[in-house]
């Protein structure tokens, strides 16, 4: 291996993440100190300025993500997340992934309705309450009144208290700072 080669094998590129998101990421076995490492050879990039993990160097799945990969693309989950804080959306978003989910993401609730209305429909929602525009208990009502997507299961995702839980029907509700056990949990049980 060439001096050069060995270097880029060592590269990685800090990615930052709020301080909020650290029991997470160590949960999660991600290294803690607010970031995540994200292997790229230098002058190549690697998809991470949009927080994609590199296309030369996918993170090893985990266990779940191992059986939804042998199971063929036509066979994996898609999860959508719904969430305004690009912290937590690249978190979440790169933890499903490591499990084998495909992840569609959206930043508040009308920009996943248009999504929804124009793409395929996915096996969950994983939705923020408290985001600006349409928040989500706005999105949760639309959702339930259209029949194309009225019976896709939702994961609430709430830094405080639910105060009107009772709008939101049938689903399972998740603290920030988010378990990644009982989130992983709740993903495997509702898709």
């Amino acid at each position: 291996m060439t001096h050069g080669a060995e270097r880029a094998a060592r590269f990685k590129l800090r990615v930052a993440a709020p301080r909020f998101m650290a029991p997470l990421m160590v949960r999660s076995g991600l290294r803690s100190g607010g970031g995540v490492d994200v292997p790229c050879a230098p002058g190549r990039g690697g998809g991470a300025e949009r927080g994609d993990p590199p296309a030369s160097a996918p993170s090893p799945p985990g266990a779940m993500g191992r059986r939804l990969a042998e199971q063929g693309p036509s066979r994996r989950k898609t999860i959508f997340i719904i969430e305004d804080d690009p912290g937590v959306c690249d978190a979440l978003v790169t933890v499903l992934r490591d499990e084998g989910y495909d992840v569609m993401t959206a930043g508040d609730g009308a920009d996943a309705l248009a999504r929804l209305r124009e793409g395929p429909t996915p096996a969950l929602i994983v939705l923020d309450l408290m985001m600006p525009g349409m928040d989500g208990y706005a999105f949760r009502a639309e959702q339930l009144r259209t029949p194309a997507i009225s019976d896709v299961p939702v994961v609430v995702l709430t830094a405080g208290a639910a105060p009107r839980a009772t709008e939101l029907g049938s689903v399972d509700i998740l603290k920030k700072p988010v378990d990644l056990v009982a989130l992983l949990d709740v993903v495997g049980r509702n898709t």
